[in-house]
């Protein structure tokens, strides 16, 4: 099965006994409206460094499973992904959302 987003996703780090565990927030919307959230396990490549609520957009990922005592564990594997770029904020305000306004424009004089 393939998996391919079309909208950033959000990646979760957990570093224990010298291992980094990489999870994925998902969610899904109940009958009632609200939504409900999970994660799933996420691995990929080894050379994929990634800090704690990174956020990409995957290219090519599918869902794959080991087996342990007997019991099998889904994850999904992501082998391409595009990291989305942190949009810079001035004093609290986006940036890409400043205008300018003409003083003669101002409701005060």
């Amino acid at each position: 099965m393939d998996i391919i987003s079309n909208r950033k996703e959000t990646i979760y780090r957990r570093d224990f006994e010298n291992k980094t565990f990489y999870s994925i927030g998902i969610a899904k919307k109940k009958q009632d409206g609200s939504y409900e959230n999970g994660y799933a396990d996420v691995v990929f490549n080894k050379d994929v460094v990634l800090e704690n609520k990174a956020q990409i957009i995957i290219k090519k990922a599918w869902l794959d499973f080991y087996v342990k005592d007997k019991k099998t564990h889904l994850f999904i594997r992501v082998s391409e992904f595009e990291k989305v770029k942190e949009e810079k904020k001035q004093d609290g305000w986006d940036s890409a959302k400043n205008i300018e306004i003409d003083d003669d424009e101002l409701p005060f004089y």
